[in-house]
């Protein structure tokens, strides 16, 4: 790397799996196949090969070693596909993910989450604490209460640890499938090959059955907990089988290739008649919406309209012939098309009369200086920001927006100060470490520039280029305690590229 980070530079591309890459682990997984039929469960332990994932008196894989391989897995993921990175969607989701967490059985709250730019419906849990969603979760969920069905039953499974659950079935039915394996091939090798062929897809087939109906108790169990959780949270049971019938009407939609939930969560008609009656034995209250996930909602349906040309007509049409079902959320998403299509003074003018009406919302504040912004009005953004942080110390949408204004007017000492708080609260975000490269490469500070898009780096899974730059900024330090916070750095690094999974 040059001596002046290039600011100029794009973030780099998700990368894809290349098919070397793929193969390597694929042959990981056949280890890891072979091993399951060891008891106890137990990998070798020199630095070379996979970790363990338990012992006899452990489990088979403790929450340790579940919250190791999460992290690896997130930080792989994060590499390979586009994050949705909108500091007001994320800090909603995080809200509500937490609020149902409290109310869950879910023992370690410390999660990780993580937003997927695609319009397909998904929501996914990964042991170790990893919740994510697509953004096509929120096109999906007209409601909050919906929206929340889903993550109650995510966290469901992380609470019940379907994932070790599911690694000891395993272990105990691999050494059967195995011999009914062997055995195809020893009749394919002295009989025939159709008849070894015919006796293989027995034992695949046995297998299969035995794995679906295995997934069905996992997901019998989440949505009863789901269910419970959602009661608990003082959201709505009975959004549970009103989401379940709407992706089960997503699957006639989607024909032949149903939703990427829909394969890994298949939804019957008995399932949602038992989670209907389940949601019934519990009180039945009236249940309101927060208008945050209406205003969440409103800013990815405007952010898949964003090629189009005709956002404006949209939300405008929308309030003028009534189709709407909220308002309020369909006259911020016409002052962010305003925004977004640089009539920043239109779009100011909404959210004015939405501030007054709603006093305090950081969504609306946000958006205003962000129409301030596209007026030019730098100045009046950067107070009106500041006065804010004032009475919202710390938040996450505001210090965000401040840090990039400051950015744009080349504010580089203020900037840094206010992602470095950013980077103190939010460690796992890789959009935070690198602005914060950016903004040191501005003022010159070279060392402190390898050292965010390390961190950078590290969260997208690169670890060897997190290394490399931490090499740079040693060789380019005269600090002896910097020196000393880099190789520490460095240590904790090469000790996570043991981790494989």
């Amino acid at each position: 790397m040059s001596s002046k980070h290039p600011t100029t530079t794009r973030k780099p591309r998700p990368r894809v799996i290349s098919l070397r890459r793929q193969a390597k682990l694929f042959t990981l997984l056949l280890v890891i196949l072979f091993n399951l039929g060891k008891t106890p469960l137990a990998f070798a332990q020199n630095e070379h090969d996979l970790p363990s994932l338990g012992d006899a008196t452990s489990g088979l894989i403790s929450l340790q070693e579940e919250k190791l391989l999460g992290s690896a897995w997130l930080r792989a993921l994060r590499g390979q596909i586009q994050t949705f990175d909108d500091p007001l969607v994320e800090d909603y989701f995080s809200s509500l993910i937490y609020r149902l967490a409290a109310n869950s059985e879910v023992t370690n709250k410390n999660l990780e989450l993580i937003i997927i730019d695609s319009p397909e419906l998904n929501a996914f849990a990964v042991p170790g604490g990893v919740v994510g969603i697509n953004t096509g979760l929120f096109l999906h969920a007209s409601t909050e209460q919906e929206f929340a069905s889903v993550l109650a039953h995510e966290l469901a499974h992380l609470s019940q640890r379907h994932f070790a659950r599911r690694l000891e079935q395993q272990q105990q039915e691999l050494p059967l499938r195995l011999a009914g394996i062997l055995a195809s091939i020893v009749i394919g090798a002295t009989v025939g090959s159709d008849a070894g062929m015919a006796a293989l897809a027995t034992t695949q087939a046995a297998s299969i059955q035995s794995q679906l109906s295995y997934s069905r108790q996992n997901e019998q169990e989440a949505d009863r907990l789901g269910i419970q959780t959602l009661y608990l949270a003082g959201l709505d049971p009975r959004a549970m089988p009103t989401m379940f019938e709407e992706m089960q009407r997503s699957t006639r939609l989607y024909g032949g290739q149903p939703p990427e939930y829909l394969s890994t969560h298949p939804v019957t008609e008995s399932r949602i008649s038992d989670s209907r009656n389940r949601a019934e034995q519990y009180q039945n209250r009236r249940y309101a919406d927060d208008i945050e996930y209406h205003l969440m909602r409103t800013r990815v349906v405007l952010y898949n309209k964003k090629r189009e040309a005709n956002a404006i007509d949209f939300f405008s049409n929308a309030l003028s012939q009534g189709q709407t079902s909220n308002t309020v959320a369909t006259r911020y998403g016409l002052a962010l098309a305003y925004i977004q299509d640089k009539q920043g003074q239109k779009g100011s003018a909404i959210l004015d009369e939405l501030l007054k009406e709603y006093p305090g919302r950081i969504t609306f504040m946000v958006s205003y200086a962000q129409a301030l912004i596209t007026e030019n009005r730098d100045s009046e953004a950067l107070v009106f920001l500041q006065n804010q942080l004032s009475l919202n110390p710390d938040n996450y949408p505001l210090l965000w927006t401040l840090g990039l204004e400051q950015i744009k007017t080349e504010n580089y000492s203020a900037a840094i100060k206010a992602l470095q708080k950013l980077s103190y609260r939010h460690p796992s975000n890789p959009s935070i470490w690198y602005k914060l490269s950016e903004a040191y490469g501005k003022i010159g500070e070279i060392v402190r520039v390898h050292q965010s898009l390390a961190e950078y780096y590290l969260l997208t899974g690169e670890l060897d280029k997190a290394i490399i730059q931490l090499q740079q900024a040693q060789r380019k330090s005269v600090s002896e305690a910097q020196i000393a916070a880099i190789q520490k750095r460095m240590a904790d690094i090469f000790q996570l590229k043991k981790i494989k999974f």
